[in-house]
């Protein structure tokens, strides 16, 4: 068959995945409001999910700031909530999420929580300058490893044929990389804890050290050249572990390889197997990884639920959650142990096979620096060391977007772009960054484009281009398609739609064609304003393995925070 088919086959193959995938995780937009469930019937949407007890009238509800990671236990928070007879509304959100929320004094974008349970208690320890929370406590934890299929594994030398797996040290996987043969999907270390805590371990490892990462280590040029040359290795970024997690499932031929915890490479490979896939071996770098503790912790506001909250922390640590957090590949004994190890479902979980490995003392935790230090490598991560992005915005700028539809876009790139301001989000344009922006109404415009952080005149052009005539999507996104660069493994790229309404002309099928042809299996994320036709939006984001945004919610900064989590 020749190459273009074969990309033709991917492009419907992906379609066809992604739409699955979307189904499955209610992922194609950030928009939901959760609802009280009945008869310990959980009551789902993208960002919520509330618990109620099974037996009764709940004593109490707790809101809590909750990693995305935390909808894979939602078992064990189900028999919390029916043990302790206390009602519990996740609000799943990114780790950093959970960290402002605490710097705002427990409250975000409205709504306020009684509790946080982030994937680490590092961003506790970051966020909480008011001392509000209290009483916090590790509910599992998970070591942060590298999910690899095992031909791929058996080909780096990382494994043997019975997919038996090998010590790896952190320069084994920077050689893999610099050679070509290793990429990898990972979270962005500056929006979600999986790729936070693997950047410092890897960093860690690296300093040939046995100590925590110091603020004269990330100055350390040769330091930071290992870190940039592993980084290099990132084909795809995303905001959430759990949604990179769904991507690799959902497109197998895809992704050989992902960063990601251990319980969600545990929960990808019974998908995998489920569909006939091969399941991802787990590599732990031999010299240094990090593990996630999962902490829970009542934010005190004076709000008078301790007593709720301490019911609700008591029976997740009861027998009954407790082996619900193993059987989905969490570990609850001391120092990082199995509780229920003869249970039959926890080892289904924990295989061999697999590559997991249940020998805790095998396993060397790095120990996390301290805050100032964290703060600062998330800084030397963004500006200096990831994979520079290249983004292609293309923008809505037909008549119904006149007035708070364009402003909404202008205050969005700004927050995104502008340097100072993307600084307060840890989003800041590095200086090896490429934009482009591309404006479109009845047809695109020409491309305007900023290298670097001097994204000045590429923002001016969003200000001052008038909003007129139809909507044009699929124009727009041919244009783009014919601005991604040659070398696209030199950046993280994707193309990044902002509409508020349905293509009302273009040409799809040469939109899909050119994705066919030229796209590379890139991310056409898309942004929700306004009237925006979801149906249209969600077929290109199936097409491309993306996702799509909602931009009604009001708080944009935040929804352009999350985008460039993917990128």
């Amino acid at each position: 068959m020749s190459t273009m088919g074969k990309r033709i086959l991917r492009a419907v193959a992906a379609l066809a995945a992604g739409a699955m995938m979307l189904a499955g995780s209610g992922c194609a937009s950030l928009n939901g409001n959760g609802s009280n469930g009945t008869n310990g019937t959980p009551q789902n949407s993208d960002k919520v999910q509330t618990f109620t007890p099974s037996g009764g009238k709940a004593s109490a509800t707790l809101n809590i700031a909750s990693g995305s990671e935390n909808r894979e236990v939602a078992a064990a928070v189900q028999k919390a909530a029916d043990e302790s007879g206390v009602a519990v509304t996740l609000n799943y959100m990114g780790s950093l999420d959970i960290m402002a929320a605490l710097e705002n004094g427990g409250t975000s974008g409205g709504t306020t929580y009684d509790a946080v349970w982030p994937a680490s208690s590092m961003w506790i320890s970051m966020g909480d300058t008011k001392h509000l929370v209290k009483d916090a406590a590790s509910t599992s934890t998970t070591p942060i490893v590298f999910g690899i299929e095992k031909p791929k594994a058996v080909e780096l030398g990382w494994a043997d044929a019975s997919g038996k797996t090998k010590p790896v040290a952190t320069t084994d996987i920077i050689d893999a990389v610099t050679s070509g043969k290793l990429k990898f999907s990972m979270t962005s270390a500056t929006q979600s804890n999986s790729g936070a805590s693997a950047y410092l371990a890897f960093a860690t490892a690296l300093t040939g050290k046995n100590e925590p990462l110091s603020a004269d280590d990330l100055n350390n040029a040769d330091l930071q050249s290992k870190v940039a040359a592993l980084l290099k290795g990132v084909d795809r970024s995303s905001g959430s572990s759990d949604w990179l997690k769904d991507m690799v499932v959902a497109n197998p031929d895809r992704f050989d390889a992902m960063v990601n915890y251990e319980s969600l490479v545990i929960q990808a490979n019974k998908q995998l197997t489920q569909a006939g896939h091969d399941p991802l071996l787990a590599v732990y770098p031999a010299d240094g990884i990090a593990v996630s503790d999962s902490p829970l912790g009542y934010v005190d506001r004076g709000q008078n639920l301790k007593d709720a909250f301490s019911k609700f922390q008591q029976a997740l640590q009861s027998k009954d959650s407790k082996l619900e957090f193993e059987r989905a590949g969490r570990r609850t004994g001391l120092g990082g142990t199995l509780t229920y190890a003869s249970d039959a479902q926890v080892q289904q979980s924990f295989k061999a096979d697999w590559g997991i490995n249940t020998d805790a003392s095998a396993l060397k935790t790095i120990a996390l620096p301290a805050a100032n230090v964290i703060d600062q490598a998330l800084s030397v991560y963004q500006t200096a060391l990831r994979k520079p992005s290249y983004t292609i915005w293309v923008v809505d700028y037909s008549g119904s977007m006149k007035g708070e539809g364009k402003q909404g876009v202008v205050d969005g790139l700004n927050a995104a772009l502008n340097p100072e301001q993307a600084k307060a989000s840890r989003i800041e344009p590095s200086g090896k960054d490429v934009n482009i922006l591309i404006p479109f109404a009845s047809k695109a415009d020409e491309p305007v484009t900023a290298n670097g952080s001097d994204t000045a005149s590429l923002l001016s052009a969003a200000a001052n281009r008038d909003p007129r005539g139809g909507t044009n999507i699929y124009d727009g996104l041919s244009k783009a398609i014919a601005q991604l660069p040659s070398n696209v493994s030199d950046y993280t790229t994707a193309i990044v739609l902002m509409t508020d309404g349905m293509s009302e002309t273009g040409d799809r099928s040469k939109f899909q064609s050119d994705y066919a042809a030229k796209g590379q299996g890139l991310p056409i994320f898309s942004i929700m304003f306004g009237d925006a036709d979801p149906t249209q939006l969600d077929e290109i984001a199936s097409l491309s393995n993306a996702k799509v945004f909602d931009g009604r919610s009001g708080d944009l900064a935040a929804v352009f925070r999350q985008v460039k989590g993917y990128n």
